[in-house]
């Protein structure tokens, strides 16, 4: 039998390859990142609008204890939700990561300061630290996977103040982002939901 190996040629990627490889990367990434948001901005408002519901309903006249399962109900899937959007923006978070740092890979090749080989590898030793990140429960693991860079590739990477290919500049460190103004409207729900409960409990308890 022949030797598999020696009918298989390894080899980096030709440049034009590559940088295609790259600009799908990049595209996918952001328009997954993209659907995600729009899902989460979708469910938001469907479930505020149902919790508004619920909470203009008249519950004069029913027994209080319709009123705690409602509400509890009502609680339970306020709890879900966050978890929920927990996942969505990890999801979120990795898409973005991704284009950014091919964006920035793209940016050196264009400019001829990186080559192919260079470049893999670049993004090899990138997304092994990120996936170690993630798995480590780290909070930040774009961050944490950035620490992994070369100290002059880190450099290079910070002076860039946008994705290369599209002109999208990076988001600001300082600042609340859309995601903590959701995550807040969700919290105030929640509040507000354990006060009726409570309310609810201490109508049956006197």
């Amino acid at each position: 039998m022949a030797d598999i190996r020696k009918m298989i040629e390894f080899n980096t990627p030709q440049e034009d390859e590559f940088k295609s490889f790259i600009q799908t990367n990049v595209t996918e990434n952001i328009n997954h990142a993209r659907h995600i948001e729009t899902e989460i901005h979708t469910f938001t408002g469907i479930y505020m609008a149902v919790v508004a519901g619920v909470l203009a309903f008249n519950f004069s006249g029913r027994e209080t204890t319709f009123a705690i399962i409602v509400h509890a109900i009502i609680l339970c899937g306020g709890l879900l939700a966050m978890a929920l959007l927990g996942r969505w923006y990890t999801a979120f978070d990795t898409h973005m990561a991704n284009a950014d740092f091919l964006s920035f890979i793209e940016n050196e090749l264009v400019f001829g300061r990186m080559d192919v080989k260079e470049a893999v590898a670049l993004w090899a030793v990138y997304t092994d630290a990120y996936k170690k990140a993630v798995e480590g429960g780290e909070l930040k693991p774009k961050d944490k996977a950035l620490e992994a860079l070369p100290p002059d590739k880190l450099e290079d990477y910070k002076a860039v103040p946008a994705f290369f290919a599209f002109g999208i500049p990076k988001r600001n460190a300082k600042g609340p982002r859309t995601r903590d103004f959701v995550m807040g409207f969700h919290g105030v729900i929640l509040i507000s939901i354990m006060i009726i409960l409570v309310k609810d409990l201490y109508g049956i308890l006197i």
